[in-house]
């Protein structure tokens, strides 16, 4: 036997071990015998012996009716092997030693799987073995046929197979159709996947023929041989891949279940495009190359016939995402494209993708990254302006006109009219917008000089602004006063002090009635001239708290003073103008005074005297303290009666009294 003799036994061998796996229903210890009918009068057997029941003297054929149709069929008719290689036929006639043997191990129930199996993709190897029979012109109607065992002599052995019944006048139903074809497409071809069939034990489906046609060829098989999945099968797995499938075309592929004989069920389509994935390849390696407002991405060229052309595709980031740079594919001899929408110092990822004449795209390159430099000369900035704070300065700029990653501030201080500071660079990083707070704090009496510039995606960086400058007021605070004496005397507070400098422009008072609060400012702030304070609105007999602040200039306070307490004394009392008095008899006798009111903070009182006889009666208070500048006297005693005022100060001191004032009851 030649290599390529023993290499085809081989695999033959192994797909006749998977149909074990499909006919293993033949196997069991009845076995299996097969009929078919082509529904004009050929009946087809097939049949298969338990395992170690192998008879040595053949077969007798016989139908349901009881007639003997063929008394015995033998292995190794010399008629069927002549049909055999001569490497076959040698072995069968070695073969009845062998089976007949009573041995059931794994060796000889493989050996036996092994030659039956041959009968199915071997209608003369069956006919050899003894194992098939064909009818012609059998008498219409349902029969069922019978195969009986016989031994050397002729006689049976008792292994019987009968078949399920069959009418010569009508044909046997095909296999069903296989259900549930897919198909998918990726580099390695197409991959078809169905779903097992049901269990049919009267006539099993064997195996599984493919055709395909499309792309300009007619429908030819797939594979060499009939597929041999097994018993069952995961419909997800692939079954098959065609891996000589034209590419770019659309492909159809029918499935034919195949049974015991070789049938063919009705095939199952399923139609798909093929692209041309080696078309859909990307182009390697992808460079790019930055110049001066632009980028250069270059790529190797390449022939191939379903090959359309190539899209660039360009991301801010190496992970995207990216975006096409042109709604049409580049020609596909192109091997180079100039992006000139970039900025300069903009560092940019790009890849390119292949596509074919339906306008699929390929999967994208390897990407490849550079960055351009700027165009051109950054201009200056303009419009430049600070606004002074308590704490900071704010700078404001109109923004250039191209595009830029963002602007630097500089800053450096005037000390005089010979000193000046180098320019420091305030930001490390550049500020996007034209915006820029300076804070310095509580910093103060002081002149800044602030500039700005435009700096490039590249990081070049244009020329400064024009200087502004910015005087800081003096922030510091004063020291705080001295209060150098107090007096609460006569109903008012005074205090009189001392500023610390020169620096004071104003001083605040604070009053407050507690020694631990801090009070509030009275009054309008006192020049930074002013040595005393006068507080008049303060009532006598009450202490208060005063404490003093010193404001510079520029706003700036100065601690207040420790607490100087002050208590408040009667003030001097002057005789008041004297009343007015007039007597009225009606409706009763009585007599109304008038006269001035009071000052701010005094109340006055009435009082009258009896002047009738020698001796004047004492003074007797009527009315007060009061504010009112009216009052009556309602009990006027007979004769002559005089009255007088007096200002009372809020410690109930009574100052002198006015001139007396007399009238006369002259009764009745």
């Amino acid at each position: 036997m030649t290599a390529r003799s023993k290499i085809s036994a081989l695999i033959s061998t192994a797909l006749l071990l998977l149909v074990a796996a499909r006919a293993g229903v033949a196997q069991e210890a009845s076995g299996a015998l097969f009929a078919a009918s082509d529904g004009k009068g050929h009946i087809s057997l097939l049949w298969f012996p338990p395992p170690s029941k192998w008879p040595a003297g053949g077969w007798k054929l016989s139908d349901s009716t009881g007639q003997v149709l063929v008394p015995k069929i033998s292995m190794g008719d010399a008629a069927a092997l002549q049909a055999l290689s001569v490497e076959d036929a040698d072995a069968i006639r070695k073969l009845p030693d062998v089976l007949v043997k009573p041995d059931a191990g794994a060796k000889n129930r493989q050996l036996i799987n092994i030659i039956g199996l041959r009968a199915f993709s071997e209608p003369s190897y069956a006919r050899a073995l003894g194992l098939s029979w064909a009818l012609d012109n059998v008498a219409s109607g349902n029969r069922s046929y019978k195969v009986e065992g016989l031994d050397n002599a002729g006689k049976p052995t008792g292994v019987q197979l009968v078949s399920s019944a069959v009418d010569s006048a009508q044909p046997t139903a095909l296999s069903p159709a296989p259900s549930g074809v897919q198909a998918k497409v990726d580099e390695r071809g197409v991959a078809l996947s169905w779903e097992a069939p049901a269990e049919n034990r009267q006539l099993p489906v064997i195996a599984y023929a493919i055709e395909r046609d499309g792309g300009g060829q007619s429908a030819a098989p797939v594979t060499a041989k009939p597929v041999i999945p097994g018993l069952k099968w995961d419909p997800t797995i692939p079954l098959v891949l065609d891996r000589n499938a034209p590419p770019n075309e659309i492909l159809t592929y029918r499935v034919f279940s195949v049974d015991a004989f070789g049938r063919h069920s009705v095939g199952t389509s399923i139609r798909i495009f093929y692209p041309d994935f080696h078309a859909l390849e990307p182009p390697q390696p992808v460079t790019a190359a930055g110049g001066v407002g632009k980028i250069v991405v270059s790529w190797p060229a390449q022939q191939k016939p379903n090959l359309a052309g190539y899209i660039v595709e360009r991301a801010f980031l190496h992970a995207g995402p990216y975006e096409a740079l042109a709604a049409q594919a580049l020609p596909p001899g192109t091997s180079q494209y100039e992006d000139a929408t970039v900025r300069g110092g903009t560092t940019y990822y790009y890849r390119v993708r292949s596509v074919n004449s339906r306008g699929d795209l390929g999967n994208p390159s390897s990407a490849a990254a550079a960055h351009s430099q700027n165009s051109g000369t950054l201009p200056k900035v303009e419009g430049l302006t600070v606004d002074a704070g308590q704490t900071r300065v704010r700078l404001t700029w109109k923004p250039v006109d191209l595009p830029v990653a963002g602007y630097f501030v500089e800053r450096r201080a005037l000390t005089g009219a010979a000193g000046v500071e180098n320019w420091v660079r305030l930001n490390p990083h550049v500020t996007p917008e034209p915006l820029y707070d300076d804070y310095l704090g509580l910093s103060s009496d002081m002149k800044l000089e602030y500039r700005v510039l435009a700096v490039g995606f590249d990081n070049a960086e244009g020329p400064p602004s024009a200087a502004v400058q910015v005087v800081l007021a003096d922030r510091s605070l004063p020291d705080a006063p001295s209060i150098t004496g107090s007096s609460g005397a006569n109903g008012k507070t005074v205090l009189d002090f001392a500023p610390a400098d020169q620096k004071a422009a104003q001083f605040l008072v604070l009053r407050s009635g507690r020694a631990d609060d801090l009070g509030v400012v009275i009054g309008d702030p006192l020049p930074g001239s002013a040595r005393q304070f006068t507080d008049l609105y303060v009532s006598a007999g009450q202490n208060y708290w005063y404490r003093l602040v010193t404001v510079d200039k520029n706003g700036n306070r100065s601690d207040p003073t420790p607490p100087v307490a002050v208590r408040v004394g009667s003030p001097q009392l002057a005789a008041p103008p004297a009343p007015t008095a007039q007597f009225a008899g009606t409706p009763y006798p009585h007599v109304v005074l008038q006269f001035q009111a009071p000052p701010d903070g005094l109340t006055l009182i009435v009082e009258r005297q009896i002047q009738t006889g020698t001796a004047p009666s004492g003074w007797i208070r009527i009315a007060g303290p009061m504010s009112s500048p009216t009052a009556t006297d309602n009990a006027v005693p007979l004769g002559s009666v005089g009255y007088r005022i007096s200002y009372v100060a809020s410690d109930g001191k009574v100052g002198p009294a006015s001139t007396v004032v007399t009238v006369t009851n002259p009764g009745k």
